[in-house]
């Protein structure tokens, strides 16, 4: 396993691709993304860290989330 890549970024903020997501919005609409910022957003609706949108409610919102499936030690809340 290649860790020197997977643990270069300075940041675990990553986004996902536009195109990638496009691909996948035409099929399911996606009206939420609960893991985000004001730069990576994907939809018109979402939560940042500040807000900690897993203790949100999704309740009646089609919710796009990709993340990485790690954290680089940093403290939410």
């Amino acid at each position: 396993m290649n860790t020197d890549v997977m643990f270069s970024s300075k940041t675990d903020a990553w986004a996902t691709p536009k195109a990638f997501f496009r691909e996948l919005d035409e099929e399911f609409h996606f009206n939420l993304d609960p893991c985000a910022d004001e730069f990576n957003h994907k939809c018109d609706r979402y939560f940042t860290v500040k807000e900690n949108g897993l203790s949100q409610d999704w309740g009646g919102f089609f919710c796009f989330l990709q993340s990485p499936l790690w954290t680089r030690n940093r403290k939410v809340g």
